[in-house]
């Protein structure tokens, strides 16, 4: 019988499929977003789970790939709506959701890992 419950680990780096380099949720605007993405569970329906780990910096995000839920284990993000011009900021143990196509600035301030679980749009 398949694996049916995963343990996702906050230091990461235990599934054996993180990928390095600079993130790509959006355009990197400042500093080096340098990222750690550690997938610990991919579901058949593109539901996915895992780590992110990424350094300093701002990414300017025009068109957010998928649905997702984050829990902030360290560090701080603060996330500008380009819409309303809102900002919202997420530090230890807060969660954010975020939907599919949203449009704004990511800025971390400081070097960020969060707990993630996502939807990838199908197709």
């Amino acid at each position: 019988m398949a694996q049916q419950l995963f343990f996702i680990d906050p230091a990461g780096s235990n599934s054996g499929s993180e990928v390095r380099g600079p993130a790509t949720l959006g355009r990197i605007v400042a500093g080096e977003c340098e990222q750690v993405l550690d997938v610990f569970f991919a579901g058949e329906a593109g539901f996915i789970a895992g780590v992110w780990r990424c350094t300093p910096g701002t990414m300017e995000l025009t068109d957010y790939p998928f649905d997702e839920m984050a829990v902030v284990i360290e560090g701080r993000i603060e996330v500008t709506d380009a819409d309303t011009g809102e900002t919202k900021a997420f530090g230890p143990g807060e969660a954010l959701a975020i939907s599919r196509g949203f449009r704004g600035t990511w800025h971390m301030p400081e070097a960020v890992l969060k707990r993630f679980a996502a939807q990838l749009p199908q197709g």
